[in-house]
């Protein structure tokens, strides 16, 4: 059973609150933390009544991780994310890693709850390194064509000088 919850803010307070509204009405009665940035907790007052700031001015990471939380014990973490599949907030899923709790969520705009494992963590980190390194190597192949094609293909039509206009 769900009874305390974290709530890391890094969505726009429009969706915050249908996010806030549906774990009222999926976990009645659990408590509910919220974690936000400096600039953001005054908002977050009207949500809840217990509000973590997060003290750095970066975005959320494995590396900086909260000493105020380590007291702490949630049943739930919940990251809200600003599109479907949760793209783009790997930094937001690892650094859940580093908080104390019995099961990690995301809650996209269409309010689904999926379950995020430290596995799925891990897997979408590795995957997100990978198709980083394939992209890299293929913009070096792309660069090394335009390199070396480039003036080849210069040299071998004389850079268009040369050739008489057919009318």
């Amino acid at each position: 059973m769900i009874k305390h919850i974290l709530v890391i803010r890094c969505t726009n307070l429009q969706h915050l609150d249908k996010v806030f509204s549906k774990l009222r009405a999926e976990f009645p009665g659990a408590a509910i933390t919220l974690l936000t940035h400096r600039h953001g907790a005054a908002a977050a007052a009207d949500y809840t009544d217990s509000v973590v700031v997060y003290p750095y001015t970066e975005n959320y990471g494995f590396f900086r991780s909260l000493k105020s939380l380590d007291s702490m014990n949630f049943d739930a973490i919940v990251v809200p994310v600003g599109n479907v599949s949760g793209s783009g907030f790997l930094n937001v899923f690892l650094f859940t890693l580093t908080i104390k709790a019995g099961a990690r969520f995301m809650c996209n705009l269409p309010l689904e709850l999926i379950p995020l494992s430290r596995l799925n963590i891990i897997s979408l980190m590795l995957r997100n390194t990978v198709y980083t390194a394939a992209s890299g190597v293929m913009a070096a192949a792309a660069g090394a064509v335009l390199l070396i094609g480039w003036p080849v293909f210069t040299l071998l039509t004389k850079g268009g000088r040369g050739r008489k206009e057919v009318k």
